[in-house]
């Protein structure tokens, strides 16, 4: 995974990407990030980042471990007026940190990591009998053993898994000669095995809209693995998806993606890597509703909408807002008769992937989704929304975990509006 930062021509590449010399050191990320809020002990974004970067330049040393207490929200990114790709930066020293083995792990830490980054492994263990996989994985003591023999807190929101979202309800997934309204879908691990009623929901969506979906054999996107500094894993994962891609977007064939960690790795860090396809993934991915509103703006999506009635409060995940592409589905759903959406905007959830999976991280990431769920709360309490809608599956594990709301993904009011479930 190290070429996606690190490029041909080395260090200078690598700085010229992350926009290094552009730091104007004004602190705005530094004040906007929910780690260092909460946790003294990491410096903020721009001392790990630029600051420390300079210094490594110069091969005088920076306290790797505290990189690991980065949580990858990428607020320092949204936040940054002079575009420096700060959270990139970090993440690049700990890729080179990890290769020097500045940074330690004891047995407990690489079996648990080893383990959180395999979540596509976890989900087909999972949905092969995933009544008893829920089962188990909410006994008490099963929940101990995990805490004890690889910190993951017996508190943290583990998501329930589902009967696995089964590609063939698509049909026919041969590439035809003509193309022009094909598309691919790029599931990702939490709708495929957790949240498969959402899969469902964006075939049915892009179906009726005219659309032959196609869903080729993809792996995970790898951003669990490099969260969890399994680099190379992560990189040979991202290999083997541009490589199945590769027709596809030689065809020049959109590819869509409803989870907003696995769009942003397809369109900012895919593109990084030195292989077929990498320049063109970036450019012809798509999360969901950025495809349906730009087909809204062409007056080409199907809007013989239903009334909907639901009062909805909607989480923006910290990986949509990274992808510049605002809020399209708040856009698209506020069309919709009977429709009222609140936007919380609250900042982070802070369960952050895998971050506050683990045991000393669980309450710092509790710590950083207070504000969301006292928001969450104050709506529920005041009657201004009855449930929460955010495209993350991860933001809606942990929403669910301190409300106790009701939450889903937003193209489950859509596939509503068209008849194609009942909300």
């Amino acid at each position: 995974m190290a070429d996606f930062y690190l490029g041909t021509d080395g260090i200078r590449t690598e700085n010229k990407v992350h926009n290094l010399d552009a730091c104007i050191k004004c602190g705005a990320c530094s004040a906007q990030c929910p780690v260092s809020s909460v946790n003294p002990l990491f410096p903020g974004p721009k001392q790990a980042g630029p600051d420390a970067e300079r210094l490594r330049l110069e091969g005088v040393g920076f306290a790797a471990e505290v990189l690991e207490l980065c949580s990858n929200c990428k607020t320092c990114e949204v936040t940054c007026l002079s575009g420096v790709k700060v959270s990139e930066m970090i993440l690049s020293a700990r890729i080179k940190a990890r290769a020097r083995g500045e940074l330690k792990e004891n047995w407990r830490q690489r079996l648990r990591a080893e383990v959180l980054g395999r979540a596509e492994q976890l989900g087909r263990m999972g949905t092969v009998w995933p009544a008893l996989a829920n089962a188990l994985l909410g006994r008490a003591w099963i929940r101990y053993l995990l805490e004890l023999g690889l910190g993951i807190s017996g508190k943290a929101p583990l998501p329930f898994y589902r009967k696995r979202f089964d590609s063939a309800v698509v049909g026919d997934t041969r590439l035809q000669t003509s193309a022009a309204k094909d598309l691919v879908y790029f599931p990702g691990c939490f709708t495929t095995h957790n949240d498969p009623a959402t899969a469902e929901a964006v075939v049915r969506v892009l179906q009726h809209n005219g659309y032959k979906v196609i869903v080729p054999p993809l792996k995970c996107c790898g951003v669990p693995l490099a969260a969890n500094g399994r680099f190379a894993a992560a990189d040979k994962k991202s290999r083997y998806n541009l490589r199945v891609l590769l027709p596809y977007l030689n065809n020049g064939l959109p590819v869509i993606t409803a989870c907003t960690s696995c769009g942003l790795a397809l369109k900012q860090d895919y593109p990084r890597i030195d292989a077929p396809g990498a320049d063109l993934i970036g450019r012809q991915t798509y999360d969901l509703f950025e495809f349906l509103w730009a087909l809204h703006e062409e007056g080409k999506l199907r809007e013989e909408f239903q009334q909907v009635d639901v009062r909805c409060g909607y989480h923006a995940p910290c990986h949509l807002k990274s992808q510049g592409i605002g809020t399209p589905s708040l856009r698209l759903l506020r069309l919709i008769p009977g429709v009222r959406m609140q936007d919380i905007d609250a900042g982070c959830c802070g369960l952050s992937g895998s971050y506050g999976f683990k045991l000393e991280k669980y309450e710092m990431a509790m710590q950083i989704g207070s504000s969301l769920f006292a928001k969450v709360q104050h709506g529920l309490n005041n009657g201004e929304f009855n449930e929460i809608s955010t495209e993350c599956g991860v933001c809606s594990t942990q929403i669910i975990h301190g409300t106790g709301a009701s939450c889903y993904h937003p193209v489950r009011i859509l596939a509503s509006a068209y008849g194609l479930e009942s909300n």
